[in-house]
């Protein structure tokens, strides 16, 4: 159906359409006025899910974190809480709550079950979007009762959530206690037998200082010293002038450095002499016999020095070679002792993972007994219910709006029937539905197209007074 044809249809139509919208608002008028108000009060309250468990010691997941809100909603909503509710608020002896339960139509023995479900009916429990903050929403005739209900039932679930985590810490508390037993009897265990390894085998612990180790490392410092000290006497002995520079202590070195010092002074003297005094000159030839003594002596301290060097060197291969061998026989027997010392590691660590086992079973069942007691600590209200001013149903603006729309739909579709039921025929169109033949032409109406009637009469008349006056 085209837009032109609908339009043609609704002003055709337009006493039904205002009609259907006119009772379309006095519906909504009459839901205004009659319809008993209700109110709703909020109690907020924030939970911190930031404990972490005390038998596996992981900390909340997003995961876990979405189940434990949804297990909090559900004990929010729970028949536990709201007879809690109901014990609370004394409804069971309430008027009002005995004349609903008396004219029940399905009977039910219990008044407290059947208030509880009257009140689970009207309360609202979900978290706030991205938020830890609990909200529990209740609705009621009066402010004041919608208030004082929903902070029943926020004290009620604080009171419930208490309780079940409390003996959920506890019962893990408890459960702690043969574990350690088990743990405590697996340490014991480990330290006895590696005692008795330790005592058979007559070792220490792998890495403490036992005189095998000690010894092992005083010879290996030795022969390392040793060594050493084999390197630099080599040294002196091929080069005999450094032996002044890395021997300095040893008395023929000294010798040798005096005389040295003295035969360069005396050639320094013999130099200046020779070319004041000249070659023949009494000082000039004391000066170079005095040099020629002290050749002879540096000579003679340097074959000494020399012999003594060799020596020395000859003695400290002997003394490498020696130490040597007794490193070789050390690191034999420290090899045939490593297997039993491989087996000492393993012992020890067995042991001390026992003992870390042991110490964290006692952490965590200390951090659950703690739990136990400071369960509520996690829980903290916000924002207590107070009587709103304001009802939520039902509202003015809201309820007119919806009426509108609901009658201008109602409006339209009534005139769109009215139109379908009518079968008066008004088109060309509506002849060939109705004859269910094909439609051959139109013919036109031309006396519509001529003056009216009266226009013709007035033209006549106006054209004679005309001619009359001529």
């Amino acid at each position: 159906m085209s837009l032109p044809l609908f339009l043609v249809i609704l002003r055709k139509r337009i006493a039904l359409s205002a009609m259907l919208f006119a009772c379309a608002l006095a519906g909504a008028l009459a839901v205004l006025a009659l319809a008993p108000p209700r109110y709703e009060a909020t109690a907020i309250a924030s939970i911190d899910p930031s404990s972490a468990d005390p038998v596996s010691g992981l900390g909340p997941t997003p995961g876990s974190i979405l189940v434990n809100q949804g297990n909090l909603v559900a004990l929010a909503t729970s028949n536990r809480v709201a007879l809690d509710v109901v014990g609370r608020l004394g409804m069971a002896d309430d008027p009002e709550t005995r004349g609903d339960f008396a004219g029940q139509w399905r009977k039910t023995d219990d008044i407290r079950q059947f208030a509880a479900e009257r009140l689970l009916d009207k309360l609202d429990a979900k978290f706030l979007a991205g938020s830890n903050a609990l909200s529990l929403a209740y609705r009621a005739r009066t402010p004041e009762r919608a208030a004082r209900i929903a902070n029943s039932f926020m004290d009620a679930f604080i009171a419930a959530a208490i309780g079940l985590k409390g003996r959920s810490a506890q019962t893990a508390a408890d459960w702690f206690a043969p574990q350690i037993e088990k743990s405590s009897a697996r340490l014991a265990q480990a330290r006895v037998e590696l005692e008795s390894y330790q005592t058979q085998a007559r070792l220490l612990a792998p890495g403490a200082n036992d005189s095998e180790t000690d010894r092992l490392l005083s010879l290996g410092n030795a022969l390392s010293a040793a060594k050493t000290e084999l390197v630099a006497l080599q040294s002196q002995l091929a080069t005999p002038g450094a032996g002044a520079n890395t021997d300095a202590q040893n008395p023929d070195v000294q010798t040798l450095v005096t005389l040295r010092a003295s035969l360069a002074t005396t050639e320094a003297d013999v130099a200046r002499l020779k070319a004041e005094a000249g070659p023949n000159h009494p000082r000039m030839l004391e000066k170079l016999a005095a040099r020629d003594s002290l050749r002879a002596q540096i000579a003679q301290a340097s074959d000494v020095y020399l012999a003594k060097l060799a020596d020395r060197v000859a003695a400290q291969l002997v003394k490498v070679a020696e130490l040597e061998k007794r490193y070789a026989a050390n690191v034999r027997d420290m090899v045939g002792v490593q297997g039993q010392r491989d087996r000492l590691a393993q012992l020890r660590a067995a042991a001390q993972f026992q003992q870390d086992e042991f110490d964290r079973l006692q952490r965590a069942a200390t951090q659950a007994r703690l739990q136990s007691q400071l369960s509520f600590s996690n829980i903290s209200v916000i924002d207590v219910a107070a009587p709103p001013a304001r009802p939520v149903f039902p509202k003015p603006i809201p309820t007119l709006a919806i009426a509108s729309v609901a009658g201008l739909g109602v409006a339209a579709l009534g005139a769109l029937l009215a139109e379908t039921l009518d079968r008066r025929i008004r088109r060309a169109e509506e002849i060939a539905e109705a004859a269910e033949a094909p439609l051959l032409g139109v013919a036109r109406d031309f006396a519509s197209d001529a003056p009216p009637v009266r226009a013709r009469r007035r033209f006549f008349a106006q054209f004679r007074g005309k001619a009359g006056q001529s």
